[in-house]
């Protein structure tokens, strides 16, 4: 049996971080070893890791951001799979053993990912696993949107050592860049049913939005031409599609400011006619299906 490292940053985590780690207890297929990287928190995380999980190991580094933090449980990590949780939140006690069953069915892929849902949703009972919907997410599905949120992914170690690991350079995005990185050497598997329970806490790395949109683009900046993997008029509308979906994000926060840089931005590299072809071919029908999906909008 192939063993399964538990890989957790976590930064002033000891509100949350106790219930993360009893989520993994409770697994159905057990996790061989947790490993806690304690990234320079200042409210006593890993004394409290310590104390309530003796189980999990825990490391202590000063703070470099969660690029860092994963790679440092990577390295640290003796199983040949990597499972992903940050420390605000909560596994669902099948999400390991469904999804070691899943990659039992296709041995060419080496990551696997599923659906979530949030703290204020309850998910849906599990189907039988011959029901269990799943497709492939190959590269230009993730370039095109982030389509897995961090703590439903697992991956091969190899995997994570080929591609170098996350980079510290564009944190804010460093989950996405990861996952582009390795679908260029394999697919996922997605599992479109909730294993995960996303808790939106206050500090969330994500809630920067205008940290993310620029992370964003110098992690795209190495898609294009000359020497990426996209010609020049698709990687034009890569950017004319999230410079819009960032736009409209930004114009929802009510940041005008943003959202104006935003559309300039894909002016500058793509013309007004592909940001209004983009936005009416591609962006309202992303809306319109969004809205429709039934947990995890």
């Amino acid at each position: 049996m192939q063993r399964i490292s538990v890989v957790v940053p976590a930064y002033n985590a000891s509100a949350t971080i106790v219930a993360a780690l009893r989520s993994v207890l409770e697994q159905t297929r057990p996790a061989d070893e947790i490993i806690v990287v304690d990234d320079g928190s200042s409210d006593g995380t890993a004394e409290l890791v310590e104390r309530e999980v003796p189980s999990a190991r825990v490391l202590r580094q000063a703070n470099a951001g969660p690029s860092a933090a994963r790679n440092t449980a990577a390295e640290a990590a003796t199983g040949e799979w990597l499972a992903f949780l940050d420390a605000d939140d909560l596994w669902l006690p099948r999400k390991l053993e469904v999804q070691l069953a899943a990659l039992e069915t296709v041995k060419d892929v080496g990551m696997c990912s599923c659906d979530w849902v949030r703290a204020t949703e309850k998910a849906p009972p599990l189907p039988p696993p011959d029901e269990l919907p799943r497709r492939r997410i190959q590269f230009r599905d993730i370039v095109r949107l982030n389509r897995f949120q961090t703590s439903t992914v697992l991956v091969r170690r190899d995997l994570w050592r080929q591609v170098d690991g996350f980079r510290s350079a564009i944190d804010g995005t460093e989950d996405w860049d990861f996952w582009m990185r390795v679908s260029r050497l394999t697919d996922d598997l997605h599992l479109a049913w909730p294993l995960v329970v996303y808790r939106d806490e206050g500090q969330s790395f994500s809630k920067n939005g205008r940290r993310v949109y620029d992370a964003m683009h110098r992690m795209l900046a190495d898609l294009g031409p000359p020497g990426g993997p996209m010609a020049a008029r698709e990687f034009r509308r890569l950017i004319a599609w999230h410079d819009v979906r960032f736009a409209y994000a930004f114009w929802r926060r009510g940041d005008r400011r943003d959202m104006r840089a935003a559309l300039a931005h894909g002016r500058s590299l793509a013309s007004n006619a592909t940001l209004a072809d983009v936005a009416l071919r591609e962006f309202l029908p992303y809306l319109w299906r969004r809205s429709r999906r039934p947990f995890g909008r």
